[in-house]
């Protein structure tokens, strides 16, 4: 952007004195060589700085493919965010399977799309105590929305995961927050166009391992990444412990939420994108060396 080092050191002392207060020229070449990693901590006010300056969620990437950036993404940290669910992932013998042996594909482009919806279907009803009431006929119109992504995770053939998220419009995204919409109501008018800014709405995750699990994230969060200057806020409603957790981790917040037939609660998450890409935990999955085996 046209700064020399000791305006970019002053610049980063008048941002965030906390975090910058001893920051010299020598120690911001270091940063730039790569001879030197600033803490997470530093990584992310650097990133909240350029967001300021740029008007965009992560800037160094913002031309970057999806596959560009999961090749970037650590594998091993991106298990570690995901931690351990009984629920969510299961765990199917993992040591003998390569990451390289699974494969993520897009849902609509499936020969096997209504065996997949399927399964999400009784899986839904399993986690969610048969309250979204979802359709399948619905279910397959949502995946072949160009603006959704429907991920699944195969090895060998046969299913190993899914992870289903979908883009709405800006107020659509906010009734949803806010409980004044439930997800059976959603329709093909709901949702942002390819090119129109909207929100990220996470629909459904499982997988059978912490790998599958990884991997569908990896997509995910490559996904959310090339499509930032689209993208507004991420979010999801759930009434799972499992999932709380998870959406935690993954820095959103708790916003809202709604008590069903007196005993089931719903909890809403959300997070501005500026904030969810310039959090620690995105920092250590894209800017950690991975050394695992089969990365």
């Amino acid at each position: 952007m046209g700064f020399t080092q000791q305006q970019l050191v002053q610049n980063l002392y008048l941002h965030d004195i906390k975090n910058f207060k001893s920051l010299v020229e020598s120690t911001l070449s270091k940063w730039e060589r790569d001879s030197i990693t600033p803490a997470l901590q530093k990584q992310a006010s650097i990133l909240k700085y350029f967001q300021g300056k740029t008007g965009l969620a992560l800037p160094c990437f913002d031309t970057f493919s999806i596959h560009e950036t999961e090749e970037l993404i650590c594998r091993t940290n991106m298990q570690n965010l995901l931690g351990k669910s009984k629920e969510l992932v299961l765990n199917f013998p993992s040591e003998m399977i390569s990451s390289d042996e699974l494969t993520i594909y897009t849902l609509k482009n499936s020969q096997s799309i209504d065996k997949i919806i399927n399964i999400n279907m009784d899986i839904d009803k399993s986690f969610n105590q048969n309250y979204t009431q979802l359709r399948t006929k619905q279910i397959r119109e949502w995946a072949e929305h160009d603006s959704n992504s429907f991920y699944v995770c195969e090895y060998n053939g046969q299913f190993f995961g899914l992870l289903f998220t979908l883009r709405l419009k800006t107020d659509i995204f906010e009734k949803m927050m806010k409980f004044e919409m439930d997800e059976r109501e959603l329709n093909i008018e709901d949702f942002a166009s390819f090119d129109e800014r909207g929100s990220n709405y996470m629909l459904s995750f499982f997988a059978m391992n912490d790998k599958a699990a990884a991997m569908l994230y990896i997509r995910y969060y490559a996904h959310v990444i090339a499509h930032q200057n689209v993208i507004d806020e991420i979010g999801a409603n759930t009434m799972m412990d499992d999932v709380k957790k998870l959406l935690k981790n993954m820095s959103l917040k708790y916003y809202s939420n709604k008590i069903v037939n007196d005993t089931i609660e719903i909890q809403s998450y959300r997070e501005t994108l500026s904030d969810f890409l310039a959090s620690e935990v995105v920092m250590k999955i894209i800017f950690s060396v991975d050394d695992s085996e089969d990365k």
